[in-house]
């Protein structure tokens, strides 16, 4: 017989960012409404942060997921100042904003103002006069949901959608734009267009109302351009695991590791939570983790929504760390790191300049620490080659795209059977689909459905803490 007592519960099903956060949320906003609420965070493996992954070895600190996030946007800045944990922020060096493209056998950097941009080679001249046809090309059918490739060919042509588009759908999602949806992945853009009737029309108006707010004193906060994202990418000191370390710490002895959740079923008073140990009598669970296990987790509960989410793809990654003694290069890289069109055939995604975004924090000073991105939706394969294999593949791939021959003194490897979520075609209606049948009780939460950045995983585990505490009685 499992007990109730008259505190509410409710089980957060996941200990990554969205899961640690939502509980964080849940028991914020619970305090503060005068609500009496229990959370326990339930997770399979036999520790918490998912993909925040941190590995420190031989002087190295080396990331197996995301680098950090944009100061741009609010919500992991304001969880972060939250928590008390402003002195543990690590900026990024100026030098991140210098981003590259590797193309037609060199790197290009992207230059960050439209000027500058278009007396780069990175597009050839017919190319760079394409984009002007812009003013002209016809607009998105109302409620039709494109994908990026169709939107880039009709908008601004097939030069930029082959060098420039492509290479960024695969530094965010590993993905291939020609299955991904345009309203899912980038709904500004999306919107955009619908507001302004085009990209170009939409920027002049968006630089002319920066530049009245700036002349009356108003601050204005950078934007994005053909260099990159607005805002400064910031990261922690010991890596980002320290957030999902610090959110556990907050619920001692009610985060439960080594626990997988094999179902979700109702009870005459909310939920049960069946784990592999024990079960969880709450009144409302949030399920944190990717889709595929969500949709397991529903399948008896709720079985339309299992479904909808099933259908949600992902790619594989695998991220190689190579550290390098500073003296065997000829000048250590300086910038962000560079992504790789499809078009090119390479076996690499890309690769991050570790050292030089985070100098002194990431490799030790006569040190230089790359991070090379293998897989994505087009390669399910080179990702599970052997240590070796894949170590030597990154080699190869530095060796033709960086000019770097020096050998490693440092190697380590991660790899995610499924890194980043696809938002192909139908995502939306499909994501519609799956809340709307949900039983009153279940949310959802996580990067598989309304952004995979870590403000975008913050910003909706707040939204989940909200609805599972609106369903409370």
């Amino acid at each position: 017989m499992i007990s109730r007592d008259h505190k509410s519960r409710i089980a957060v099903i996941g200990a990554g960012i969205s899961g640690l956060s939502a509980a964080y949320f849940i028991r914020k906003k619970a305090r503060l409404s005068g609500k009496r609420v229990q959370v326990d965070v339930i997770e399979k493996e036999a520790h918490v942060g998912g993909k925040f992954t941190s590995r420190r070895e031989g002087g190295f600190l080396v990331e197996g997921g995301p680098n950090g996030f944009l100061d741009s946007k609010p919500w992991t800045m304001d969880l972060v100042r939250d928590l008390g944990m402003g002195d543990a922020l690590l900026p990024s060096d100026e030098a991140a904003a210098r981003r590259f493209i590797y193309s037609r056998g060199k790197l290009h950097e992207l230059k960050a103002s439209p000027v500058s941009f278009f007396k780069s080679n990175l597009l050839s001249l017919p190319g760079r006069l394409r984009i002007v046809g812009e003013l002209f090309a016809p607009a998105t059918p109302p409620g039709k949901d494109t994908t990026l490739a169709e939107f880039a060919r009709r908008r601004l042509g097939e030069e930029v959608l082959e060098r420039m588009l492509d290479p960024m759908v695969s530094g965010i999602f590993a993905g291939d734009p020609e299955r991904m949806s345009l309203r899912a992945c980038f709904p500004r853009i999306a919107e955009l267009e619908e507001t302004h009737g085009g990209l170009i029309r939409a920027l002049m108006r968006i630089a002319a109302e920066r530049k009245k707010a700036k002349k009356s004193g108003q601050e204005v906060v950078a934007s994005s351009g053909p260099s990159g994202p607005g805002g400064v990418l910031t990261s922690f000191k010991e890596g980002v695991s320290t957030l999902t370390d610090r959110l556990a710490s907050e619920f001692s002895g009610h985060v439960h590791t080594g626990n997988g959740v094999s179902s979700v079923v109702r009870d005459s008073n909310g939920w049960i939570v069946r784990t592999s140990s024990q079960e969880f009598a709450v009144d409302a669970v949030v399920l944190a983790v990717p889709a595929d296990s969500a949709a397991g987790i529903l399948a008896e509960a709720a079985r339309q929504s299992a479904r909808a989410i099933n259908q949600i793809p992902y790619s594989p990654m695998a991220v190689v760390g190579l550290g390098y003694d500073i003296g065997d290069l000829g000048e250590p890289p300086h910038g962000f790191g560079y992504l790789i069109p499809s078009v090119e055939r390479r076996k690499i995604l890309g690769a991050l300049w570790t050292s030089s975004i985070f100098p002194n924090y990431r490799s030790p000073d006569d040190r230089v620490l790359i991070r090379v991105m293998i897989g994505g939706a087009r390669d399910h394969t080179t990702p599970f080659l052997d240590d070796a294999e894949l170590v030597e593949t990154a080699r190869t791939e530095l060796s033709t795209t960086m000019g770097l021959h020096a050998q490693p003194v440092f190697t380590t490897i991660f790899r995610w059977e499924k890194a980043i979520p696809l938002y192909t075609v139908g995502h939306l209606e499909r994501l519609k689909s799956a809340e709307d049948a949900l039983p009153r009780g279940l949310v959802l939460a996580g990067n598989a459905f309304r952004g995979v950045g870590i403000n975008d995983c913050v910003r909706e585990s707040e939204a989940a803490a909200e609805k599972a505490l609106g369903m409370l009685r």
